[in-house]
C-alpha cells in the first residue's frame, strides 16, 4: 500500500531530499496519508496507513532531524552561538534514546529553531521543504502516540472523502512522482529499482 512508497522514501532521505520538486511532491503525498489517517468515513481502512511502528517512525524523525541539526550546528559554530550550536549538537542517538515525551518536546524545539534561522541556513543547504518533510514525519509519529499533529499544512489539500484521497493520492504517484523518480533509474539503478518495487506493492 502507499505506506511502504512512505517508508521507502523515509529510510532512503539522503537519496532524494536535495531535488526540491520530489520534496515538494513528497510532503503533498504525506500530507494526503495524513488526512487518510484522519478520514472517518471508514476507520478500518484508515488504520492500514498507521502500519508503520511507533519505533520505526521515531528513527525516521530522528535521522531527519540529525540531518538538519548538521546545518544548524555547522552555522551556529562559525556564528560563534554556542547555546545554539550546544542545542544542535544532538545527534541521531541522542535523539532516538530520549524518552517519547521528551522526544516530542526536543523534536518541536529544533524545528522551532530550524524555521527561526531558515534564512541564514539557505546557505548551509536547508530549504523549508526539507522542515516540512521532517514536520510530515514528526506528525505521523505523534497521530501513531494517539495525540493531535502540530503542524498541519494550511491550504495544501482540502478536507476530501476517503475514496477521492485514495485516487488523488494515487495520482500524484501515478503522474508526478513516478515521472520525477525516473531522473535515478540510470543514476541509481538500486534506489530507482527499489522504489519501483516499493510501486508494486502499491499496484497488487
Amino acid at each position: 500500500m502507499f505506506e511502504a512508497v512512505k517508508t521507502y522514501l523515509d529510510t532512503h532521505t539522503n537519496k532524494w531530499n536535495s531535488v526540491p520538486i520530489l520534496l515538494s511532491f513528497k510532503n503533498d503525498f504525506e500530507e494526503l496519508l495524513l488526512q487518510l489517517q484522519e478520514n472517518k468515513e471508514n476507520q478500518a481502512a484508515s488504520r492500514i496507513f498507521l502500519g508503520t511502528s511507533k519505533t520505526i517512525q521515531k528513527r525516521f524523525v530522528s535521522d531527519k532531524a540529525d540531518i538538519l541539526n548538521d546545518a544548524l550546528e555547522a552555522y551556529a559554530t562559525i556564528e560563534n552561538k554556542t547555546d545554539l550550536e550546544q542545542k544542535a549538537a544532538r545527534s541521531f542517538s541522542d535523539l532516538y534514546k530520549l524518552r517519547n515525551q521528551d522526544f516530542i518536546t526536543i523534536i518541536t524545539e529544533t524545528i522551532a529553531l530550524l524555521e527561526e534561522h531558515l534564512e541564514e541556513l539557505a546557505d548551509y543547504g536547508v530549504t523549508s521543504n526539507q522542515i516540512t518533510d521532517l514536520k510530515n514525519s514528526f506528525d505521523q509519529f505523534l497521530a501513531i502516540q494517539g495525540k493531535p499533529r502540530q503542524y498541519r499544512i494550511a491550504g495544501k489539500q482540502a478536507t476530501k472523502g476517503l475514496s477521492e484521497l485514495f485516487e488523488q493520492t494515487t495520482s500524484l504517484l501515478n503522474s508526478k512522482m513516478d515521472k520525477i523518480f525516473k531522473r535515478f533509474k540510470n543514476a541509481d539503478a538500486t534506489f530507482y529499482n527499489g522504489y519501483r518495487a516499493s510501486r508494486t506493492i502499491i499496484n497488487n
